[in-house]
């Protein structure tokens, strides 16, 4: 059978009782309800300062607190906070300066706890799997943010994204989708910036598909006659471009549901230009040791060139035109390479056992004899 144990407040009362109105000693009444003559005492005095008030705990917080946070801090920490929407650990980190005594990341949090500011902690993400590649310009991530309503018509938003800066190159608002529109953005950043050494985009960017599974896009095609490799994440998994994808979320919380002016095209384009200059210069990024993208950030030495070059192929190579469904036919068989280089050549390795395709430098098709055959499109 359990313990039937009184709750304090009813303890408290039997106490006082037990010495003001059957006069027994304060030692005695300690005895009998296992509690110190110290804690005794106490209950008595609170009863006798005010015996018409619940005999509850006072309050142990300190009269002086001469530890306290400045107030003047204090303020310019939910400053930071209204200005940026940003989290205690990045404005730790922004604040570090011979100028101000910081006070640790968790009194930062109770700042904006008392101050309402702080939304409740998100649910601990999933174990995945993480990569970063070594050098800036290695690899930049590209997507497209979901539509957003500005001035009555939808915008997608495009991100360029280096993977190992964090550094955003572009988050330019466009009407549509369309590789074209894409390219033109991504065309003007390499001439900012230079070219890097592969792009990391998801399917929306690609032709593969069930109908179509091998073959190159019209924007891929051009990524490789200026020597960057195409990459592109498995379908419906987003997590593979999770650097990307997490910048976007910073982008709700900082930019669309904070300050973001939506009621000209002009004004959003304003905004996230401010925006993007404050996530690459000053923000802290918890995984560059809260430093912002700046810092692990440089151009890259590949330049653009002022035209796309064309396919190039050595002399004498053995080479055939795509025609517009993306078929190439080589000594009686038909090879699908895709729509998006028709109307260019390829070059074809014709070897004893093996038959190769390649487009620029970028091998395309690799084909056992065994599998070719001439009454269908390979």
């Amino acid at each position: 059978m359990p313990w039937k144990v009184a709750p304090v407040s009813e303890l408290r009362i039997a106490l006082i009782h037990y010495v003001r109105t059957q006069h027994h000693t304060v030692a005695d009444a300690a005895r009998e309800f296992g509690v110190s003559r110290k804690t005794a005492h106490k209950w008595l005095t609170v009863y006798d300062d005010q015996p018409q008030q619940p005999l509850l705990d006072r309050s142990r917080r300190p009269i002086h607190s001469p530890a306290k946070t400045d107030d003047t801090l204090e303020q310019l920490v939910v400053d930071i906070r209204q200005r940026f929407n940003w989290g205690p650990r990045k404005i730790h980190a922004y604040l570090q300066s011979p100028q101000h005594t910081l006070p640790s990341i968790r009194t930062i949090a109770s700042i904006l706890k008392r101050s309402g500011c702080i939304d409740p902690p998100p649910a601990p993400p999933p174990d995945l799997q993480r990569f970063e590649r070594p050098v800036p310009n290695d690899l930049w991530q590209i997507d497209h943010k979901g539509p957003i309503e500005v001035e009555r018509q939808k915008l997608v938003p495009l991100s360029i994204l280096d993977d190992h800066s964090r550094y955003c190159l572009a988050f330019e608002p466009l009407v549509d989708r369309t590789m074209a529109r894409a390219w033109n953005v991504l065309w003007n950043v390499f001439g900012d910036v230079g070219l890097p050494g592969s792009i990391l985009t998801d399917n929306a960017f690609n032709t593969m598909g069930i109908d179509r599974p091998v073959g190159l896009s019209w924007f891929d095609a051009r990524l490789i006659r200026l020597g960057i490799r195409p990459i592109h994440g498995r379908p419906y998994h987003p997590q593979t471009q999770g650097k990307v994808e997490r910048m976007h979320g910073s982008v709700d919380r900082e930019l669309l549901y904070f300050n973001a002016r939506r009621d000209s095209t002009s004004h959003f384009i304003a905004d996230a230009h401010a925006w993007r200059t404050t996530y690459n210069n000053l923000r802290p990024h918890e995984a560059l040791g809260d430093h912002p993208p700046v810092t692990r950030w440089r151009p890259s030495n590949r330049k653009r060139p002022d035209q796309l070059p064309e396919p190039n192929y050595p002399s004498g190579s053995l080479t055939r035109k795509v025609c517009q469904e993306g078929i190439v036919r080589y000594s009686g068989y038909r090879f699908l390479v895709g729509r998006g280089i028709s109307s260019q050549f390829v070059r074809i390795e014709d070897h004893a056992k093996e038959l190769k395709i390649f487009y620029c430098h970028h091998e395309l098709r690799s084909l056992s004899t065994d599998q070719l055959l001439k009454d269908k499109v390979i």
